[in-house]
């Protein structure tokens, strides 16, 4: 809908809840082909200076998972990167930032999710 694909992402912040939900992600979100999650980190794409760096503050679980400010805290992060002020967080030259956030659960499946695609 925003007319931005995964290829033009600068960086992205996953809703990390649990390691195994980080993965299954990025492939939702077309950063992987799907079953490639783990290849993504392993070839160092989703490190700092990576293709695409998610997660540079240490993602939910760095932060306790704030639930109910989860949503605000991943745009909270983006902020700084668009305007270059992260400081050892930086991802250079960003441009196009990404928040993914799920939240609620009905019957063992997450009921709202949000992406938001934050641009300079």
């Amino acid at each position: 809908m925003a007319g931005i694909g995964p290829d033009e992402l600068d960086l992205a912040k996953v809703h990390d809840c649990f390691s195994i939900a980080e993965l299954l992600h990025y492939e939702d979100l077309g950063l992987c082909p799907k079953g490639d999650g783990q290849k993504l980190i392993r070839d160092g794409d989703t490190h700092l200076g990576g293709r695409i760096p998610v997660n540079a503050s240490g993602g939910l679980l760095a932060k306790g998972h704030p639930v109910g400010a989860t949503g605000v805290a991943q745009l909270v992060e983006i902020t700084p990167h668009l305007r270059g002020q992260a400081g050892d967080r930086q991802v250079e030259g960003t441009k196009v930032g990404l928040t993914h956030c799920n939240g609620g659960f009905m019957q063992g499946e997450p009921c709202a999710a949000t992406v938001n695609i934050l641009k300079n």
